[in-house]
């Protein structure tokens, strides 16, 4: 009985930080508040400064994602996050150009072009040319994809809540105004700086 007068009494605890009733997340807490936080060994060469520390941390985030995103997309013909972006953008811009999908991806067209080849061929995706310009391509969503790009959003919203972990809502909050400066940072360099500007100023 007192261990379960206990487990109530780190739950409202839990509560009282604001991070909901998932009882998931209320067991990865659990084991935080008990064990201790863990902190994760950065080589010693990640440590040169707090820039290449980020970088580091960063980089393997992005690998968690990409793991979590091919379970999360595990049913469906698409294979990774970007093109649930290009599905969505599709579904937002109707008819687009494949160039246009590209540039609103942030992807290298070939990378995009090859995508959109493989959503076609799942007949996820369907091409047709341009009526004013034959050189151009456009992308639609076919029944068929129009009913991925439904289940997928679901997923995402669901790989969302995966992604943020065990933060508070103060952090998710701290991490949301952090994201967005460097966001902006990326985006007006993204379009407003010549790639082979950027390559000269940060020594790439």
């Amino acid at each position: 009985m007192d261990k379960v007068i206990k487990l109530l009494e780190y739950f409202k605890k839990y509560q009282e930080k604001g991070m909901g009733a998932d009882l998931a997340r209320f067991g990865m807490w659990l084991n935080k508040e008990i064990n201790g936080e863990r902190i994760v060994e950065v080589p010693v060469e990640y440590q040169l400064s707090d820039d290449v520390t980020i970088g580091f941390l960063m980089g393997r985030l992005l690998g968690y994602g990409d793991v979590w995103t091919r379970m999360a997309f595990r049913d469906l013909p698409i294979q990774h996050f970007y093109d649930y972006g290009i599905l969505k953008h599709t579904e937002q811009a109707k008819n687009p150009t494949k160039k246009e999908i590209a540039d609103q991806s942030l992807l290298e067209q070939s990378t995009c072009f090859e995508a959109i080849k493989r959503l076609v061929k799942h007949k996820v995706l369907t091409e047709e040319t341009d009526m004013d310009d034959r050189r151009v391509k456009r992308v639609r969503l076919t029944s068929f994809g129009k009913k991925v790009t439904e289940v997928a959003t679901q997923q995402a919203f669901r790989l969302s809540n995966l992604l943020v972990g065990d933060l508070t809502d103060k952090e998710k909050k701290d991490l949301i105004r952090i994201l967005r400066k460097l966001d902006h940072f990326h985006e007006d360099l993204y379009r407003k700086v010549e790639r082979n500007r950027i390559i000269e100023n940060y020594n790439l």
